[in-house]
């Protein structure tokens, strides 16, 4: 078994969806991959920026999901916050059980 995995999460403006896949993209090594989600955030610490978002009641929001192996994570995120050094962009790991593909390809 290899190095531990680690499901990495992090949440943006969606504003800056672009920005941040740019950043991801240019990380080295070059990360496996990873899936963009639309979301929208709710609570009472956000703030909602635009007219739509304050009817709403909710912040549109990307959230990006990459697994990594553990030793990864920390250069991951310090790139993301020196290239995008928003209070806004908030993430969480969660370990990953297992990890593979349904069919060999």
């Amino acid at each position: 078994m290899g190095p531990p995995l680690r499901k990495l999460t992090i949440v943006c403006p969606r504003e800056i969806e672009a920005a941040l896949a740019d950043e991801l993209d240019a990380v080295e090594p070059p990360l496996p991959g990873y899936t963009i989600i639309e979301a929208h955030g709710r609570g009472g610490a956000l703030q909602p920026a635009s007219a739509v978002e304050r009817v709403r009641g909710a912040l549109r929001t990307s959230m990006f999901i990459l697994v990594l192996t553990q030793d990864r994570i920390e250069s991951v995120t310090e790139a993301v916050r020196i290239a995008c050094p928003r209070p806004q962009i908030s993430y969480w790991v969660e370990p990953v059980e297992d990890f593979g593909r349904l069919v060999d390809a």
